[in-house]
């Protein structure tokens, strides 16, 4: 396939078509975009605004926020030694927070159903780490896992709030409604 002509006046190619492209805070005919943020050429944001891609990212890299937050919790968890607690909550917390902000308004309501089914499954796996004597029935692993998963049941229903009320709250804010 042959090379499409181009103009080199009018910007470099992107996927075969010519012409000047946003692309992050940058414009590809050679000119800072004025709402890029921060110094021309330092592709910092200016101060005391948040950072260009915070709040634009898609859904799933808010799911693997949350995640990431519950296995950070989880791993502090199993480090000290104890049934899921506050370690494990905090980091379930701080993932749904930073899980609800980093993704696209329109997009926010993909971490809604998140916390509560990071928190089973990390409880889960911290309670059975902590309690070997699990090991020798399947009645004694149905009583544990009750126990860790009802035991973060309060802080699955608050992570869930939270994260519905980040998603209503900046889906709100991005409506621009034109009367």
């Amino acid at each position: 396939m042959e090379p499409l002509p181009h103009d080199a006046s009018s910007g470099p190619l992107y996927r075969g078509v010519s012409g000047p492209y946003d692309i992050g805070a940058y414009r590809y005919s050679g000119q800072r975009d004025s709402a890029g943020g921060g110094k021309s050429g330092t592709g910092r944001p200016a101060p005391g605004r948040a950072p260009h891609w915070w709040g634009s990212r898609p859904g799933r890299l808010g799911v693997l926020l949350v995640i990431a937050g519950t296995l950070a919790g989880l791993v502090g968890t199993v480090l000290a030694g104890s049934e899921p607690g506050f370690a494990l909550d905090a980091g379930l917390i701080v993932g749904t927070v930073a899980g609800a902000a980093a993704v696209r308004p329109e997009a926010a309501y993909v971490i809604i159903p998140v916390p509560a089914l990071a928190y089973v499954v990390a409880a889960s796996v911290a309670g059975f780490v902590h309690d070997h004597a699990i090991d020798t029935s399947r009645a004694a692993l149905a009583v544990g896992l009750t126990q860790w998963i009802a035991g973060g049941f309060l802080i699955m229903i608050a992570a869930t709030l939270l994260a519905m009320a980040i998603a209503a709250i900046r889906w709100l804010g991005s409506r621009h409604t034109v009367l």
